[in-house]
């Protein structure tokens, strides 16, 4: 029951029935934000922390939302009302008001949670190299059409995630960020340079105090020299990815970086859902 509801500027709704016009300019423009949150058993994973995100990427745009956590947490416990037990996905959407007068449209849905199969933690998952870059990369807007092509690429070909490259060097997921482990170190690329996840940040933190801390540093796309490689994001937690284009990331198994990166975020996730 609960997918066929949404919430529009605080108001429960069908979901059928909430449109938005073909002519509206920010939906023309991808003048708009969004973030993703995953809501276990009713419980959202670290909802401060994606709201301060939403309201970050609302200030790169100057977006103008005046919403704050508290009025964002009534609506989200509106929608929990409908099935307290649920895991789902929380998608927040905010299009930009583009005419004197007007205020931005502020948009929950919810939507089922996206699920892998067991197999690509055990084993590894594939990849593909994509080139491009997303528009303001620090920023989660509504324009990511770079994302999707990406994304798309990676379906055709039966992998899970397209990679983007640009100038010589990877610098995320279409849906992730993205670690490398080289001779022991554990790399990401800059967070100036991306769009710095929830996930990454816990698994950046979380790193910092085993004999593997992360350096932020470029990724090539020459991955002859990465011994593993691996993906975080909001559903999918640590994602081991063993082949890339068809070519084994090392010895072509999840290294043992990779499962300590797992094993620690699982660990914290289990005790914040506690």
């Amino acid at each position: 029951m609960i997918f066929d509801y949404a919430i529009l500027n605080g108001t429960l709704q069908p979901a059928a029935q909430i449109q938005i016009s073909l002519f509206h300019k920010a939906a023309l423009s991808g003048f708009g934000i969004y973030e993703a949150i995953k809501v276990d058993q009713g419980r959202p994973f670290y909802f401060e922390e994606h709201v301060h995100r939403l309201q970050q990427s609302a200030a790169m745009l100057e977006l103008g939302l005046d919403v704050d956590e508290t009025v964002l947490a009534s609506w989200f416990d509106q929608l929990v009302a409908l099935e307290p037990q649920a895991t789902w996905r929380l998608t927040m959407i905010v299009y930009g008001a583009t005419e004197a007068g007007d205020q931005p449209l502020i948009a929950l849905r919810p939507e089922p949670l996206t699920t892998y199969p067991d197999r690509f933690y055990r084993e590894g998952a594939a990849a593909t190299l994509y080139a491009g870059q997303r528009a303001l990369p620090a920023c989660k807007s509504l324009n990511s059409l770079v994302n999707f092509l990406a994304r798309r690429a990676a379906t055709r070909t039966g992998m899970l995630e397209g990679l983007l490259h640009h100038a010589g060097f990877i610098t995320e997921g279409a849906r992730s960020n993205l670690f490398a482990v080289r001779q022991g170190q554990l790399i990401t690329p800059p967070a100036r340079d991306v769009l710095s996840g929830i996930t990454r940040d816990i698994v950046v933190q979380l790193m910092q105090q085993t004999d593997h801390p992360i350096t932020e540093r470029s990724i090539s796309t020459n991955l002859a020299e990465v011994d593993e490689l691996f993906i975080t994001g909001t559903s999918m937690h640590v994602m081991p990815i063993t082949r890339v284009d068809g070519r084994p990331i090392g010895a072509g198994q999840v290294g043992p970086v990779t499962r300590l990166a797992a094993a620690r975020f699982e660990a914290h996730y289990r005790a914040v859902m506690a």
